[in-house]
């Protein structure tokens, strides 16, 4: 080129030979219903360990050991977590029990040694796996009642803080009873190998029990699997209906008051698919009722509403609620292993969801289904080694299969008990959808990729481009601990040696090369962290081809 015709450019605008595309982040998370190829930018096709949050998809908490050394007869897996909040002012007499083939373990203080409360006549089969029910007698007395279909039946007296063998109830055989739940006031037992149940009295802990059966409803045959007590809106006012659940899947609702009244009937009887090995199928959350089957995740409420099992396993549309978006993942789930302990469904209210945990296979990656109850939006945990979990003093708590009781309310994974170490870093991994950018069937190149955080500390996240509906993850990367430096506490702290600010965070946005061409491209982002963090979306730089590049 010319000296001359280099003056002459100098200045001039020149034509913009490449594109840019924001993808934000995809708050409505994962849905199976939705093709990959759909290009709805706020659904993604997964996403581990970040999931739909407010302001952003949110690292999961992390966590720490609470106590340690929790003992079974054969195993030292802890197979229930019971939560007790007490009537006294504080946390003074909030107790937190752990339940493996053993007995009942007493665990409600950080870092001290499990005390067993109660000592199991037998450890086999599901010995551990039950339900409790806290209740208040006419009297004002409180109780916790346990139930497992190996030993039976069991309560807690806060006054004496003991457990023991259930006393005075007439009619059931209390070795044999596997389940409990109160139903406006009332005590509900099930028997094992039974299609009835039995009630006791309104405020009454015992006394003579009235059976009550189920069986000739059961279209489909089974026992008796659980009751449940679900608060709704029928048409005619707020009210308690009893759900029934046989093990083959059949469900049949009840209303009214009292069993021996005359307003008490039958409103309806449906069919949801076989129930997985666990007493804890069912949950209540703000006026729905989930349960999970060999259909996934069920709602009473498309149930009555006349969503029937059939268009769920589909996963077609049709005005059903949020249950049916990850149907199709634990119809999988459950395919592989419905016959085995660790499924459980429960509303975990300091992270503003629900929680579905499912049994672990081998040597795969512990995985839970998190679901984002404001943003009516599911997102996956994974190595997470629960076996069961509660709601515990505003945190997840849950068991272990190697007899750890643990705390989710840290920003790394796995701190252990008395060693200074920080954890391990929490790694997570997303995939966008796969966007055309604007011109469908076109080759395109991208250029650069830039995430989005806002963290407390830089965050390690690698990010590269996927064509044409590849969903692998993104890529791996050698997980170094990011330097970090300590947050400072006014007159203890130096300046330029800690961070100082709010716990907001800061943005880090980190910009990458990407590489290959396609017609269809989503970002797969893989990282660590180890401080609360947010994803707040990505920055992608392309230019366009043609049709046959």
């Amino acid at each position: 080129m010319s000296i001359g015709a280099a003056k002459g450019s100098a200045g001039r605008p020149q034509q913009r030979s490449h594109d840019v595309y924001r993808y934000p982040a995809p708050l409505k998370g994962v849905d199976v219903r939705k093709s990959i190829g759909s290009e709805d930018p706020l659904f993604c096709p997964y996403t581990f360990n970040l999931v739909p949050y407010e302001a952003g998809m949110k690292v999961r908490e992390g966590y720490r050991e609470w106590q340690v050394g929790v003992t079974g007869f054969v195993t030292n897996s802890i197979n229930t977590i019971i939560p007790y909040d007490s009537a006294f002012e504080g946390d003074s007499g909030d107790r937190l029990f752990s339940v493996t083939t053993s007995g009942i373990w007493d665990t409600t203080d950080y870092d001290t040694a499990p005390v067993q409360k109660l000592v199991f006549a037998s450890g086999a089969n599901n010995a551990g796996f039950g339900t409790y029910a806290h209740y208040v007698t006419d009297a004002g007395e409180t109780i916790l009642f346990y139930a497992d279909a190996e030993n039976g039946l069991f309560q807690y007296t806060p006054l004496t803080d003991t457990w023991a063998q259930a006393t005075g109830i007439v009619g059931p055989t209390i070795t044999d009873v596997k389940f409990i739940v109160a139903h406006k006031q009332r005590i509900w037992l099930i028997e094992e190998n039974s299609t009835a149940a039995w009630y006791l009295g309104i405020g009454s802990p015992s006394g003579q029990a009235t059976e009550f059966y189920f069986g000739s409803k059961f279209r489909h045959g089974g026992t008796l699997e659980g009751l449940f007590s679900w608060t709704v809106d029928g048409g005619a006012g707020v009210d308690d209906i009893l759900v029934a659940v046989s093990h083959a899947g059949d469900i049949v609702v009840y209303t009214g008051s009292d069993p021996a009244e005359s307003d008490w009937s039958e409103r309806g009887t449906y069919f949801i698919g076989e129930i997985p090995n666990t007493p804890r199928f069912g949950t209540e959350q703000g006026g729905e009722l989930f349960l999970l089957s060999a259909f996934g995740v069920i709602s009473m409420n498309d149930l009555l509403q006349g969503v029937d099992s059939a268009a769920l396993q589909a996963d077609v549309e049709g005005g059903a609620t949020m249950a049916i978006k990850i149907a199709g993942l634990i119809r999988a789930s459950m395919s592989e292993s419905i016959e085995m302990t660790g499924w459980a469904i429960n509303p975990i209210p300091s992270e503003g969801g629900i929680l579905i945990s499912i049994p672990t296979i081998g040597a795969a990656a512990p995985i839970q289904y998190y679901y984002n109850i404001a943003l009516q939006s599911w997102g996956i945990w994974r190595n997470v080694p629960m076996v069961c979990f509660e709601n515990f003093q505003d945190s997840v708590v849950f068991g272990t299969a190697d007899g750890r009781v643990c705390k989710m309310d840290a920003p790394t994974d796995n701190k252990k008990l008395g060693i200074l170490l920080t954890g391990d870093p929490i790694v997570f991994s997303i995939l966008t959808s796969f966007q055309a950018l604007g011109t469908p069937a076109i080759y395109k190149r991208p250029k650069l990729l830039r995430p989005d955080f806002v963290a407390q500390q830089p965050v390690q996240s690698s990010s590269l481009a996927r064509y044409d509906f590849n969903i692998a993850e993104g890529q791996d990367f050698q997980l170094v601990p990011p330097v970090t430096f300590p947050v400072g506490t006014w007159d203890q702290n130096n300046w330029e040696e800690s961070i100082w600010g709010s716990e907001q965070g800061q943005a880090f946005p980190t910009i990458g090369g990407a590489w290959g061409y396609g017609r269809y491209i989503a970002i797969a982002t893989k990282g660590s962290t180890t401080t609360s963090t947010r994803l707040i979306g990505w920055d992608m730089v392309f230019d366009t081809g043609g049709p046959m590049i």
